[in-house]
């Protein structure tokens, strides 16, 4: 592995990471990929500091670790920034899963550091194998051509010197100079998508592909080359169909026609007003139909006129309604009782507890038609209530007996599943779509 060093070097000068001199912050969590790029660093006499947050998910790990990296910085000399995170309680009080809050609370704290202490880089530990399965998650979520090349070595003031090894080459470089590093047990748990990738999807496919990971790897540096390409040609045909008026922007549907991908255009204008492609894909249809169709995104609302689509930001009084589809994490709403962003996940059956918070609905996915509709309740609702045996009652009578007060009635907002009511936002879901001992999927809906 003596070729290792040499081609660390060439890839921090050919990707212009950072200079000779410049202090850099190295995010080390002490397991084997940060303990290696800590070890490079010191074996180029860069200069660096390590930055260790400690998100307190393991327990005694946690500690461990935490203690691991500070005796790493004491053996280079190096300056040591830790922190703890109530990890738990942020996720909890943002709505947000817990590796969303571990990323949110590291990155802002690493900026902090950084800033605070004049380095010029945060850099991560980030390989090509992360690469390949960041590319897996958004083929799978559904992505543009930008989600195809995988991570880049620089973005802002983060930098991944590590992204021209394989996580095999790093094993076999510490492995070679003994390199001692901390183990996470979480990235052998199957329960996330990465993990999934990781330990049973890539392994298939190398199973009678033996060189996947270095052909797709060349592919995705294609299409990164690709992405400037097509951004630098989309626009072009933006200055072209698309123009800004006051708070609205105005796309030209002759102009965009005259594209001969016309459709791929119009997702890549209005994903940035998130309308998803579902949406995009109704909208092109209505290209040729009569005016005054409108769609909504959760924050813009679209309306289809003569020879323009209009897209306008939403007020409080122009939205009425949200689609959520099954691939939806984070719908984003600005209303009163659900202001802030709607969270929803979807979770195996098998030793999950509902939790005992009327904030989060927890549905039977088996039971729910995609995409599911998030709207205000309306005079005439009704739902079978949770528990009540499958008696039927109107909404408006529910609220009643919840004495909830007038101004809040007006706030009610409901998720609508093939015409049917399955749960009241923070109040109670729908007998028929509860969670059962057949429930195989769980769908989770936590209100801001």
């Amino acid at each position: 592995m003596d070729e290792l060093l040499p081609r660390f070097l060439n890839f921090i000068r050919d990707e212009n990471l950072f200079g000779k001199n410049d202090p850099v912050l190295l995010a080390v969590s002490g397991g084997i990929d940060s303990a290696v790029m800590a070890h490079l660093f010191y074996e180029c006499n860069f200069s660096f500091g390590i930055a260790h947050a400690n998100f307190q998910l393991r327990e005694k790990d946690s500690e461990a670790d935490e203690n691991f990296v500070c005796d790493l910085a004491a053996k280079f000399d190096k300056r040591i920034f830790s922190v703890r995170f109530n990890t738990k309680e942020f996720a909890k009080e943002n709505k947000v899963s817990v590796q969303m809050a571990a990323r949110e609370l590291r990155y802002s704290w690493l900026e902090e550091i950084r800033k605070d202490n004049g380095f010029h880089r945060i850099a991560t530990a980030h390989h090509l194998d992360d690469s390949i399965e960041t590319v897996f998650i958004n083929m799978i979520r559904g992505t543009g051509i930008h989600g195809l090349h995988g991570i880049l070595p620089k973005q802002n003031k983060i930098v991944r010197p590590l992204l021209c090894f394989f996580k095999k080459e790093i094993e076999e470089y510490a492995t070679e100079k003994r390199i001692s590093f901390r183990q996470d047990q979480s990235n052998y748990e199957t329960g996330y998508d990465r993990n999934k990738i990781r330990l049973e999807v890539i392994p298939a496919i190398e199973k009678h592909f033996p060189f996947f990971k270095k052909n797709f790897t060349e592919n995705t540096t294609r299409w990164r080359d690709a992405g400037s390409l097509y951004d630098d040609a989309l626009t072009r045909v933006k200055k072209k169909a698309v123009v800004k008026r006051n708070q609205e922007e105005w796309i030209s549907i002759p102009a965009l026609k005259q594209q001969s991908a016309y459709k791929t255009i119009l997702f890549e204008v209005l994903k940035e007003f998130h309308f998803n492609s579902d949406q995009t894909e109704q909208i092109v249809s209505a290209l040729d139909a009569e005016s005054g169709k409108i769609f909504f995104s959760p924050t813009h609302r679209l309306i289809k006129d003569r020879k323009h689509l209009i897209v306008s930001p939403l007020t409080a009084t122009s939205l009425s309604e949200v689609l959520i589809n099954e691939h939806d994490h984070r719908i984003p709403v600005t209303l009163s009782s659900v202001e802030g962003q709607l969270q929803i996940s979807e979770r195996d059956a098998e030793g999950f507890s509902i939790p005992q918070d009327s904030s989060i609905s927890c549905l039977d996915k088996s039971e729910l038609e995609f995409p599911l509709v998030l709207r205000k309740w309306k005079k005439g609702d009704y739902f079978y209530p949770f528990g009540m045996k499958r008696k039927k009652k109107k909404i408006s009578d529910y609220l009643i007996d919840k004495k909830i007060p007038l101004n809040e009635k007006e706030n009610i907002w409901v998720i609508e599943s093939g015409k049917r009511i399955a749960c009241i936002i923070g109040e109670r879901i729908d007998e028929r779509f509860k969670v059962t001992s057949s429930t195989e999927k769980v769908i989770v809906i936590e209100k801001p």
